[in-house]
């Protein structure tokens, strides 16, 4: 996902010279009773997409426990931020979470640190127009020639499902079986506003097979499944 993780990077944008980012969303409401497998999760299950002509592929890497749960870390050769930041996706009911690492950057001379996050980035069990949503209030912290300080972020989220059982032809290959999505986050840094809203696509026992993004109403990226491999 650019980044079922841009489900999904989603949330890691640059505010001018700085960088915006999640805490950990898993709150206590039910991850529901799932409906089928959107996303499967398997050592090395890989998807190759087509990005505006070029080939990026999105992999299964490796396993990671966290709370007595299996997480899948993902490598995405879509992953445009520069930052190398580690990201995992699991299964809880029908709620599929992404978490992302802490991560540090430096920015003109500024020490930026992020605390990682977790956020629903799908509901297989909801109906079209059912959505959910949240707010975060990550801990960011930044030093720069021996200060330091906070910085207060807001992150608010609304996930929306816009079609089920969809069938589509994409880089001619139908898929049947596809649950179609929104997710329109906004980040407030210290009263800096930026909005990415995402469109994706998950067909039932394959993953991921479309993405389309904006940030801030203006650049947009997308790409498209062109094969997947399943073990």
């Amino acid at each position: 996902m650019k980044k079922t993780n841009r489900i999904f990077t989603l949330l890691l944008i640059f505010t001018t010279a700085l960088l915006t980012s999640c805490s950990s969303d898993d709150s206590g409401e039910s991850n529901g009773t799932t409906t089928g497998d959107y996303f499967p999760m398997k050592l090395n299950n890989t998807w190759n997409f087509n990005a505006n002509g070029n080939t990026e592929q999105l992999k299964m890497i490796g396993t990671d426990e966290f709370g007595g749960t299996t997480y899948y870390e993902l490598q995405d050769e879509g992953d445009d931020s520069g930052l190398n930041t580690q990201y995992w996706v699991t299964k809880k009911g029908a709620t599929y979470y992404q978490k992302i690492a802490d991560v540090t950057s430096v920015q003109s001379g500024v020490t930026i640190n992020i605390k990682g996050y977790q956020i629903p980035m799908l509901k297989d069990d909801l109906d079209v127009n059912e959505t959910w949503s949240g707010t975060l209030r990550p801990k960011v912290t930044f030093s720069y020639n021996g200060n330091s300080g906070s910085l207060p972020t807001t992150v608010t989220y609304t996930g929306k499902i816009i079609a089920r059982d969809a069938t589509e032809v994409i880089n001619g290959v139908t898929y049947t079986n596809i649950i179609k999505m929104t997710m329109d986050a906004e980040t407030n840094v210290d009263g800096q506003i930026n909005e990415v809203f995402t469109e994706y696509w998950f067909a039932k026992d394959i993953g991921p097979v479309r993405e389309y993004e904006t940030l801030n109403g203006g650049v947009t990226n997308e790409r498209s499944l062109i094969n997947y491999t399943l073990n």
